[in-house]
């Protein structure tokens, strides 16, 4: 990380609209985030795929809630683990590790659907498998950051990241249900194993001093793993991030494993209109992502993590009442940008304001709290859409985060930023 910053130190400030992309004169993070916009485009075509093929060979939304609930459950179940061995192992060793392994989950998927449709428990198994590689690599690749910009041009490189993952949520989704329609769902799935060669290749050209590869002569028992908890304790605005995380996890993220059954029963859509809808979404999230990446640390404080929650709330309780395409994508675009304001100024608090030993430790907290919140969102969501129909779920979605997060507001006031 020292030599990132000694290297900044010849570059000259950026100025105007370069401010928004500062984090990119680094070559190290160039590299980075050109092999990860291929592979987010990837993923996201694989997303769009799977809740589209999981609610057409079943026809349930219950069971649509399941698969993104498993897809979510290991992120619950080892995201802690995962940041200790971040702050203990390179983390360029354990991004690389995770590449590999959802590259061949999801070449052996296509296969398999190349062959014919697959039961639903085979797309509950891949989507545990993509969960299980997704909390390895989310606490390693997030605190990788770091070291690839340094401190100087952090928030700015989590502000472009979340721009660059909004971004492919606007290709990938497109492009998945172009391939949906005229060639098959597993078409979607190769597509997504192949766009892991461009991360393999940028893990390749990544160079990182020596120091990252030192070993680290730590006890790595549970009293070091769990170090992060007690760090909350001595910081407020971290903890209120967190507690805030969990609740838009349970009502507000999960909004995505709905999406697919709201576009067919509600706005009639085909797979083709159901990929633009999502492009939309992601539209709306990338606009919010530029516009952290531009205004940089003075906007990152708590009361820009509420303006998030309220605007996502707002937006998403008037897209559960629409029945016309052009109206729901509208609100949709409102509804990306909100929660993804939220989510990028809550990560950038964090790794802002964690010490380095611990920020490993820290993003697992984070991954654990979004996992755990995730599955039981996309489960509960999924039981009353069975009820009552995808869009009041979303609604009664959006309804809660607004109501916990001004409970939070009203109880930790007197720590806001």
């Amino acid at each position: 990380m020292q030599q990132v910053e000694a290297e900044d130190e010849g570059l000259p400030p950026p100025q105007g609209w370069r401010k928004a992309f500062s984090a990119l004169r680094n070559p190290n993070y160039r590299h980075f985030y050109l092999g990860q916009t291929v592979s987010l485009t990837g993923t996201w075509t694989r997303t769009a795929a799977l809740g589209w093929i999981a609610f057409q060979f079943t026809r349930s939304e219950f069971l649509l809630g399941v698969v993104f609930m498993l897809n979510s459950l290991p992120i619950f179940l080892f995201a802690v683990y995962a940041g200790s061995l971040a702050d203990r192992i390179p983390k360029i060793r354990i991004f690389t590790l995770t590449s590999w392994f959802s590259l061949l989950s999801s070449l052996t998927l296509a296969v398999l659907l190349f062959r014919g449709p697959v039961p639903i428990v085979w797309l509950m198994v891949f989507a545990f498998l993509w969960g299980s590689s997704m909390a390895f690599e989310m606490p390693a690749r997030q605190t990788l950051m770091v070291e690839l910009v340094g401190k100087k041009d952090l928030v700015n490189a989590i502000a472009l990241n979340s721009a660059m993952v909004n971004a492919s949520r606007v290709v990938g989704p497109a492009i998945g249900g172009l391939l949906l329609a005229s060639f098959g769902a597993a078409w979607c799935f190769l597509l997504d194993a192949l766009s892991y060669l461009a991360v393999l290749y940028a893990i390749h050209k990544i160079q990182l001093p020596a120091s990252h590869y030192a070993p680290r002569t730590v006890k790595a028992d549970w009293k070091y793993t769990l170090e992060g908890f007690k760090y909350l304790k001595a910081n407020p605005a971290i903890a209120q991030a967190v507690i805030l995380l969990f609740i838009m996890g349970l009502g507000g993220w999960a909004y995505r494993s709905q999406l697919s059954a709201f576009a067919v029963t509600q706005l009639k859509m085909d797979a083709q209109g159901y990929g633009w809808l999502l492009a939309l979404n992601g539209l709306g999230a990338c606009a919010a992502a530029l516009f952290v990446a531009a205004e940089g640390s003075r906007i990152v404080r708590a009361k820009t993590l509420y303006t998030g929650a309220g605007i996502y709330a707002a937006f998403i309780v008037l897209f559960g009442f629409m029945r016309h395409p052009v109206g729901a994508a509208f609100l949709l675009f409102f509804a990306g940008y909100g929660i993804t304001l939220f989510f990028s100024i809550g990560n950038s608090i964090i790794q802002t304001q964690s010490p380095d030993h611990l920020r490993g430790r820290l993003m697992g907290i984070w991954a654990l709290v979004f996992g755990g919140s995730m599955p039981v969102g996309s489960f509960w969501m999924g039981v009353l859409a069975q009820r009552v129909g995808s869009g009041h779920a979303l609604q009664a979605g959006g309804l809660f985060c607004a109501v916990g997060s001004l409970v939070v507001f009203l109880l930790g006031r007197r720590n806001l930023a």
